[in-house]
């Protein structure tokens, strides 16, 4: 397994190209291997290219714009391509199939499902990160549990360690559960419903890790969503995870 860093975690730092070359350069230094891009990329692709070359850092996953997905997947395919990444992701289910009825739900499954198709064609994938309101029940559904069984093997999940301890779930459990259909895990610790760096909080992550290499996990990237100080943060949560890679675990 490889370990990185989400660069949503830093995005305050990355409002143009000298932004992403001092955060490429930090987060190297801080031992990741691999980096998840998030949000608009306000830079060109070709320029994240020669980043990921000069810094070792190839980008595993993507989080993208849900209007891109749905409107302009070809462009978004073809700037995959040259930074050399084949994994799209959806941070988050649009409000739109959030009604609390399970039709809008299917509806958002049926979306996974045939961009998982389109996207097999040019051999790229499809993931969807949950929060916690996936575990919340609709029409009697868990909406997560229907998500993963009404979706195609193809579509993948990217299961965010604190969102499934804050709603109360196993993280080892839906790891069992999602073999084979996860490439990519956050790792960002959970104290008293607070984001925490990984090691500053409750969960068990060697035991957590041990699991996810056991069912197919390539990546695991450090992510916080708020820290007063991302940095400082994000380089705890690598030293930690190192820590793991040398024998802690």
């Amino acid at each position: 397994m490889r370990y990185g860093v989400q660069l949503f975690s830093l995005r305050k730092y990355l409002k143009d190209e000298r932004g992403y070359e001092n955060v490429f350069d930090r987060v190297k230094k801080a031992g990741a291997e691999v980096v998840q891009l998030s949000g608009g990329k306000p830079v060109p692709a070709g320029f994240l290219k020669g980043l990921t070359e000069k810094y070792s850092l190839p980008i595993c996953l993507t989080h993208d714009s849900f209007a891109r997905l749905e409107n302009d997947l070809d462009g978004l395919v073809e700037e995959h391509r040259i930074y050399d990444c084949n994994a799209m992701g959806i941070g988050m289910m649009p409000q739109k199939f959030r009604t609390g009825k399970l039709s809008d739900l299917n509806r958002f499954a049926d979306f996974l499902n045939d961009t998982a198709e389109k996207l097999a064609a040019k051999n790229m994938t499809i993931a969807y990160h949950n929060h916690w309101f996936e575990f919340d029940k609709v029409e009697g559904e868990v909406m997560y549990d229907y998500l993963i069984a009404n979706t195609d093997p193809r579509v993948r999940f990217i299961p965010d360690t604190y969102w499934i301890r804050f709603a109360g779930q196993d993280i080892e459990a839906y790891l069992k559960k999602l073999d084979g259909r996860v490439e990519t895990i956050h790792l960002k610790d959970y104290k008293h419903k607070i984001f925490r760096a990984v090691g500053k909080g409750e969960i068990d992550f060697p035991s957590v890790l041990k699991c996810a290499e056991a069912h197919g996990v390539k990546y695991a990237v450090a992510e916080l969503d708020l820290s007063p100080r991302p940095f400082a943060s994000m380089e705890y949560s690598m030293r930690t995870m190192a820590g793991f890679r040398d024998g802690d675990r």
